[in-house]
C-alpha cells in the first residue's frame, strides 16, 4: 500500500553508488527510515530534493518484515531560509535537526505541530542573533511536546515570578517571595522572564530580527537545557552548537 505524507528530511546516508537512506519526519507517520533507490543518479528527477532540512511530501510504501520504508516519489515544498552561506545559521538548522532526531522516536506518533515549529523555523530569513532563534525554537518546540516551561506566573499565588527563580525538575517558576530550594535552578530576571516569553508567543519571522544580551542569552539556555534534561527522554545537548560558540 502506498503512503502519502508531508515533513522535513532530517538526515540524510550515502548507500552505495547512487541510493541514499534518508532520516523523515513526518507530519502523519512521526520518524521513518526511507530508502531512496537511484536517488543521486544525475537523471534522477527528485535529485536534490532529500536533504536535510528540506521539507518535503513523500510517497512511501513499506514491506513486511522490514523495518525502513521505500521511497516512491519525492517533492520538494520548501528549503531553508538561512544557513548556506553562513556557519552559525547553518549551526543553528543543523543543531534543530539534531535535536528533532533525538527527541523523536522511530515509527512513533507524534503531533504534527512537532513538525509545524521545525517547519517555520527551518523558513524564517536569517536571523539578527541565530543562537536566539534557536532557543526559541527549542522553546516552541517544548510546547509541542506538551512541557512548555511555564515562566508566567509563580505557582503558589498566582503573581509575576520576576526576581524568583524557575525549576527546570518542576517546570514551574516561584516568585521572589515563594522562592524554593530546587536543583538547577534559574534566576527569573525581568528579562529572562520577558526573553522566554517572546520566544513562546512571538513567530519566527519577527525573534529573527530580535537578539537579546549576552548573559540573558546564556541564562535563558540554562533554563531551557535543563528543561530538556528533566523532561524530553533521549536528550543531550546538539553538538552542532560547538560551530557556533
Amino acid at each position: 500500500m502506498l503512503l502519502r505524507d508531508t515533513g522535513i528530511i532530517l538526515a540524510i546516508e550515502r548507500r552505495g553508488e547512487t541510493s541514499l537512506s534518508a532520516m523523515f519526519l513526518g507530519r502523519a507517520s512521526g520518524k521513518l527510515r526511507l530508502l531512496a533507490k537511484g536517488v543521486m543518479s544525475t537523471r534522477h528527477p527528485s535529485r536534490g530534493a532529500l536533504e536535510p532540512g528540506n521539507e518535503v511530501e513523500v510517497l512511501y510504501y513499506q514491506r513486511d518484515g522490514q523495518a525502513a520504508s521505500y521511497l516512491k516519489e519525492v517533492a520538494l515544498l520548501g528549503s531553508p531560509g538561512a544557513g548556506r552561506d553562513s556557519l552559525p545559521h547553518m549551526a543553528a538548522n543543523l543543531a534543530a535537526l539534531e535535536l528533532l532526531n533525538l527527541v523523536c522516536v522511530p515509527r512513533a506518533s507524534i503531533d504534527s505541530e512537532v513538525v509545524d515549529t521545525a517547519a517555520a523555523f527551518l523558513a524564517a530569513p536569517p536571523a539578527a542573533d541565530p543562537l536566539f532563534l534557536f532557543l526559541a525554537f527549542q522553546i516552541k518546540l517544548l510546547a509541542a511536546l506538551g512541557v512548555s516551561p511555564d515562566t508566567l506566573d509563580c505557582v503558589r499565588c498566582g503573581e509575576s515570578p520576576s526576581d524568583g527563580i524557575y525549576s527546570p525538575r518542576d517546570g514551574v517558576s516561584f516568585c521572589a517571595e515563594h522562592r524554593a530550594s530546587v536543583p538547577e535552578a534559574v534566576k527569573l530576571s525581568p528579562e529572562i522572564v520577558a526573553a522566554t516569553g517572546q520566544c513562546a508567543e512571538q513567530s519566527f519571522d519577527v525573534l529573527a530580527r530580535e537578539a537579546v544580551a549576552r548573559g540573558v542569552r546564556k541564562e535563558l539556555g540554562r533554563l531551557v537545557h535543563w528543561t530538556y534534561t528533566y523532561h524530553v527522554q533521549g536528550y543531550h545537548l546538539p553538538r552542532s552548537l560547538t560551530l557556533i560558540q
